[in-house]
C-alpha cells in the first residue's frame, strides 16, 4: 500500500453572489466563513440520511484499507 497523500487545504471557486452572501452572513453573525460552511453542510447531510449513511460506510471501508 502506498502512503496517503498529505492533507492539503481544499480550494473551491464559488459564484460572486454566493461569496457575497457568505461574507455578509459571516459579518452579520460574527461567525467564521468556514464554520458557516461546515454547519450548512452538516445540516444538509442530516437532511439526507440515506446519502449520509452511504458516505459513512465508504469512509469506514476506506479507513480500514489504510
Amino acid at each position: 500500500m502506498s502512503k496517503p497523500a498529505p492533507k492539503q487545504p481544499l480550494s473551491f471557486r464559488f459564484s460572486e453572489e454566493f461569496v457575497t452572501q457568505l461574507r455578509t452572513w459571516s459579518f452579520v453573525t460574527e461567525t467564521d466563513q468556514r464554520i458557516l460552511l461546515e454547519e450548512a453542510f452538516q445540516e444538509y447531510a442530516d437532511n439526507h440520511p440515506e446519502v449520509k449513511d452511504k458516505v459513512d460506510k465508504i469512509i469506514v471501508t476506506l479507513s480500514k484499507d489504510s
